[in-house]
């Protein structure tokens, strides 16, 4: 009955609901629709106006590109053809002409060409050599025009800039009525921007054909169609600029295409809106309508299933009385203990399944009426008890006639059952039975573990207090060892005080007082000194759970931790003491001047930091070995430490650094400074006193840097580093100095930095130019140059080696710089060798120090020649004399092989730095070079000339070319001709320029 009941009124409610679900569905799709309709529509107007826009753009393109063809023409109207290079080469016509291109933006050049496309003159700076392909026939089919109009070629790749381009042509008929082809080239780039016009159309395709001929431009670019014929083919005829629905030009998909003609002869600009683009926004839109027309239905459908469930729930309580009893069932037979309902004559009524897997032999007797007394026999042979089956019967039948009692029985299985009998209203029965067997085993396991807690106790080393609030005493255990120093005797009932030492129980009270507000305190310590000894103590204290109480009770322990305090201060003095030394290390020293600069915040006091490097502590190592350099050591922080005042720091650093912090100094600036360099000067005084290293006696120095400091508002970091640079300079003043802190010498660090990061970023980018400076004959011949490099930087515009050399010899850097400059000057004599005119030239390139001793120079110089093809015959490389300072023989066996492959030597800079005669008669040298300080001295010290005539005499006489550097006047170059010097390089001959204006110098000079 129910069942037919719900099924109809469902067929009911949810009918109607789908009657309204469909009209639904049927209003929506018509919106949907519609919405279609008017989003082809705006698409179809869009391509229709952008092609508008296009045409004209591109319009006005193709007249100014013809209007330029057109102009530069008529400028050799009048020549004949046999004149038309020298007449295109005059400056004027030239200017006019390149000024023309300079007009339009779209025409790169504009070139003079014949039948077979060979440039005849152009608006390039190459005029006829300029490089340039034209499509194969187009110039003759251009020519062969009997109306001279401009024509357009299919694309290709341009030779000079490997871009794809089409060329514009016009015929230009001559003086002689001859005809050439003005041709302009354009960038397919570029015209794809004029047709675009920067229109921001989804999906949007722009192509530019001729007319049923090969696409000329399109966008987005496909150089894969370039040149081909796109299908199917337009005509101007077809082309009216109205949309058609057919595939795009490009992707092939379904589109709106809108195709018009240009005012240029069989040119079409065709504009392709795929379908799914003009239909986007429109997706959206249905996507809308159809999540609300969903909701609209979910919310009816929802509307329908409550109203069916409201009906069916009015049926359903029917049911809930025949249910309830069924409940009842169900619980009683859920139950885990068992259950026994007896009348009141003692005979059964209802039980349940626990009861009978309880009691399994009860499962045969079991039947309503059965009296409880053969329940109970029966269950009597299978109790564990003293007096056997009658003794538990006798025990257990008298309880029976009781309200309540309870009973606990060990059945012959091992279970524990606790069983309890409660009289009814009506004076019937209730037996429980519940299983108590874990029960048992679980308080056993509590009896056994407050066994092993009390065990754990009696091993234990620590005192323990059970204290109150107010520290009255409730109990304790004493360890078996007493505790040294400590003595507790029948502490119940007294107070810590009496018990502990004063030091002790206020570090007690104040424990239980933090484990009151949290719960628990660790990590006290309290010392407590006995017979010349003392022993440290760690207080614990955790609050006993007391529920309600008023007075909370905590558990307090006393460990003995000498031993491990012991083991922290040794590690302590690893920690913050130089093992070496005994000084502080780094990690004290910054904990005391922070200290120093934290001790009174706001108090202005003058502090001084002196940081100390002894000067050269490593000819001592070296020498006499790492253990006297600690012998060393040692003895120079004796002497630190005497010189200290009160509350003044000494420290190790490490190595041979060493920190001395002057606290408290005065408070105005001048007499802290006084202070510091008096203390500064005694520790100079004390440290250059002789050291007895062995047996031997040994003078050293030091350097001092120095950086007074105002506690009130100074930074430790920045104490720090002002102390190490200042150590910097007294460093690079020789050593033995002090010196005190400048913002001067930040300023230097800081800019030295910048410029060290700038310049391995110029390294990485490249940022690097060569300039030439020529060689001249006294007959003012150029036989060679000098290539001197130049830094472009970004933002100080161009560097002379003097303001970077330095920094990149510091940071290593001029090893890849040196090897870019070698390389680069390498492929520019490449390139000479094939220019008759300059493959006599060689090359002078520096090459510095570092980079020379290189374990790899030589392969480095090697691969270099074999990359750029260069002749080593013309390679000269440029060295000086301070490569003769270290590993000499290496030096010249590396020459030798330099010299073996071709490659020539000379001598920079000779006589200004580390000159040997006898090195100078083992180098492969192949000239020498008289540095600019000698060349500036001619007309001007006698002495001066002395030392060139010297050096000039002793390269004629070791056979060696010789070039005088730095030649200004001709009164230099006249002087050094007379005394046998006949190769000069100077601003007489001109200044290093760039490549460019170089060659044009030379151009000029041949």
């Amino acid at each position: 009955m129910t069942q037919r009941f719900s099924r109809r009124v469902a067929a009911v409610v949810y009918g109607v609901a789908l009657l309204f679900l469909g009209t639904l569905a049927t209003v929506a799709a018509s919106i949907t629709w519609e919405a279609r309709g008017r989003a082809i529509e705006n698409a179809e107007t869009q391509a229709m106006r952008f092609v508008g826009g296009s045409e004209a753009a591109l319009n006005r393109a193709l007249l100014s590109i013809d209007m330029l063809l057109a102009g530069a023409g008529e400028q050799l109207r009048a020549v004949p053809r046999e004149r038309l290079a020298e007449e295109a080469g005059r400056p004027e016509v030239q200017r006019l002409i390149v000024n023309l291109v300079r007009q339009n933006l779209l025409v790169r050049f504009v070139a003079f060409v014949d039948a077979d496309g060979t440039p005849l003159a152009s608006s390039d700076r190459r005029g006829a050599r300029l490089p340039m392909a034209l499509p194969e026939g187009f110039a003759r089919s251009v020519l062969a025009q009997p109306l001279s109009t401009m024509a357009v070629s299919a694309p290709i790749a341009s030779p000079a800039t490997l871009q794809k381009v089409v060329f514009f042509a016009r015929a230009v008929p001559l003086a002689d009525g001859s005809r050439v082809l003005a041709v302009a080239e354009v960038q397919i780039s570029l015209l794809a921007m004029v047709t675009t016009q920067g229109a921001a159309i989804p999906g949007l395709e722009i192509t530019l054909e001729r007319d049923a001929g090969p696409l000329l431009v399109s966008v987005p670019a496909r150089d894969d169609l370039l040149g081909r014929q796109l299908g199917p083919a337009l005509s101007e005829q077809t082309s009216d600029g109205k949309p058609v629905r057919m595939a795009a030009r490009l992707s092939g998909v379904p589109a709106i295409l809108v195709a018009r003609p240009t005012l240029h002869r069989n040119l079409l600009i065709v504009a392709s809106i795929p379908l799914a683009a003009a239909l986007r926004d429109w997706r959206e839109e249905r996507d809308r309508i159809a999540w609300t027309g969903a909701v609209i239905g979910a919310l009816i459908l929802a509307i329908a299933a409550f109203t069916h469930l409201q009906l069916r729930r009015q049926w359903q309580s029917r049911q809930e009385l025949v249910r309830s009893k069924a409940t009842l069932d169900q619980a009683l037979e859920s139950m885990i203990g068992g259950f026994v309902l007896l009348d009141a004559d003692d005979r059964v009524l209802a039980w349940n399944r626990s009861f009978v897997a309880m009691f399994p032999w009860a499962r045969p007797l079991l039947a309503p009426q059965l009296p409880f007394r053969e329940l109970v026999a029966e269950t009597a042979r299978h109790v564990v008890h003293e007096g056997g089956p009658p003794g538990w019967m006798a025990l257990n039948m008298p309880q029976l006639a009781q309200d309540h009692s309870e009973q606990e029985a060990v059945l012959e299985d091992g279970r524990v059952l606790h069983a309890t009998r409660s009289r009814t209203p009506d004076g019937g029965t209730v037996c429980v039975y519940q299983d108590i067997t874990e029960k048992r085993r679980h308080m056993a396991a509590i009896v056994e573990s407050k066994a092993q807690l009390q065990a754990t106790l009696e091993a234990l080393p620590d005192l323990l207090l059970e204290v109150g609030l107010d520290g009255i005493c409730h109990g304790h255990h004493a360890p078996r060892v007493p505790l040294p120093g400590i003595q507790v005797d029948q502490p119940a009932g007294r107070r810590l005080q009496e018990l502990l030492p004063p030091q002790a129980s206020a570090e007690v009270m104040a424990a239980l007082k933090e484990a009151n507000e949290t719960g628990r305190s660790s990590g006290r310590q309290f010392e407590r000194r006995y017979a010349r000894s003392k022993a440290w103590f760690e207080i614990s204290v955790s609050r006993k759970a007391s529920g309600a109480q008023a007075d909370p009770r905590f558990i307090v322990i006393l460990r003995n931790i000498t031993e491990s305090k012991q083991a922290a201060d040794e590690v302590e003095q690893l920690a913050f003491y130089d093992t070496l030394t005994g000084l502080p290390n780094r990690r004290l020293l910054v904990d005391r001047i922070k200290h120093a600069i934290d001790a009174v915040p706001g108090r202005s006091r003058w502090s001084a930091l002196l940081f100390l490097d002894l000067d050269n502590f490593k000819t001592v190592n070296d020498a006499h070995g790492h253990d006297t350099g600690d012998v060393m050591l040692k003895q120079v922080a004796q002497r630190l430490t005497a010189c200290l005042r009160r509350g003044d720091t000494v420290a190790r650093l490490g190595g041979d650094e060493f920190v001395v912090m002057l606290a408290e100094l005065h408070e105005r600036r001048l007499i802290a400074t006084s202070e510091t360099e008096a203390m500064g000067a005694a520790i100079l005084e004390q440290l250059n006193r002789p050291y007895q290293l062995g047996g031997q006696q040994h003078h050293s120095t030091c350097s001092i840097g120095v950086a007074l400091f105002d506690t009130a508002d100074a930074s430790l970091d920045e104490v720090i580093k002002q102390a190490d640079i200042a150590m910097y300079y007294a460093k690079t003043a020789g050593g033995n100095a002090l010196r005190f802190f400048e913002t001067s010498m930040q300023t230097s660090i800081t800019a030295r930095a910048a410029l060290e990061n700038e310049l391995h970023a110029a390294v990485e980018q490249r940022q690097f130019v060569l300039h030439y400076q020529s060689q001249v004959t006294s007959e003012d011949r150029v036989v060679a140059a000098e290539v001197l490099v130049r830094w472009q930087h970004p933002t100080r515009g161009l560097l002379a080696p003097g303001e970077f050399i330095a920094a990149a010899e510091d940071t290593g850097l001029i090893i890849p710089l040196g090897l870019w400059v070698l390389e680069t000057a390498c492929r520019q004599l490449a390139a000479w060798s094939e220019d008759p005119r300059r493959a006599h030239l060689q090359l002078s390139v520096n090459v510095s120090a570092r980079q020379f001793r290189t374990d790899d120079f030589v392969k480095q110089v090697a691969r270099v020649l074999e990359r750029t093809g260069a002749d080593p015959r013309q390679l000269k490389l440029e060295l000086t004399e301070s490569l003769l300072q270290f590993k000499v023989a290496d030096t010249i066996a590396k020459m030798k092989t330099l010299a073996g492959m071709g490659i020539q030597f000379s001598m920079d800079d000779f006589g200004t730095g580390f000159s040997s005669l006898s090195y100078m008669i083992q180098l492969p040298l192949n000239q020498i070079k008289v540095d600019k300080y000698f060349v500036h001295g001619i007309g001007l010290n006698p002495k001066v000339e002395l030392v060139i005539q010297t050096i000039i005499g002793m390269a004629l006489n070791l056979e060696l070319q010789i070039v005088a550097e730095g030649v200004e006047t001709q009164a230099q170059r006249e002087f050094l001709a007379r005394h046998g010097c006949h190769l000069y390089q100077g601003y007489l001959f001109g200044k290093p320029k760039a490549l460019e204006a170089y060659e044009q110098d030379l151009d000029a000079q041949a």
